[in-house]
């Protein structure tokens, strides 16, 4: 599963119409969405008879929305995002896939220099092997 999987279903799933893409946000939409490789810091699992043992892969994201200048739309469909992902479980390539929020809420990060507000999300994204 890549960064790219996992941003086409959200496009096609969530149903984004709106500026979308991976490593770069582009700072010239106010309305846009951008999927990160994580830069958490997450624990090795070793497993008892090596990785073929696994049940499954962890993938950790970094979901940052850029949103509008108005808080409250912002907020609102910051919201939505993280209801969208929360404890989602789908198929992907034939694989399933489970979602766990690393936050309660939407992580709130202000206004950017455009005075366009952002928030963050950081996921775990687990494959079934």
């Amino acid at each position: 599963m890549s960064l790219t999987t996992i941003k086409d279903y959200f496009k096609e799933t969530f149903l984004w119409k709106d500026a979308i893409s991976i490593g770069k946000i582009d700072k010239n939409q106010e309305k846009a969405v951008c999927f990160y490789p994580s830069k958490r810091e997450i624990v090795k699992m070793m497993r008892i008879g090596g990785k073929k043992n696994a049940k499954y892969n962890l993938i950790p994201i970094t979901i940052l929305l850029r949103y509008t200048k108005n808080q409250s739309l912002a907020e609102a469909k910051a919201k939505e995002i993280y209801d969208f992902f929360d404890e989602r479980s789908f198929y992907l390539n034939q694989k399933r896939i489970f979602v766990i929020q690393q936050s309660n809420e939407p992580i709130w990060l202000g206004t950017d220099e455009q005075n366009v507000y952002e928030y963050s999300f950081e996921l775990n994204f687990y494959e079934e092997r």
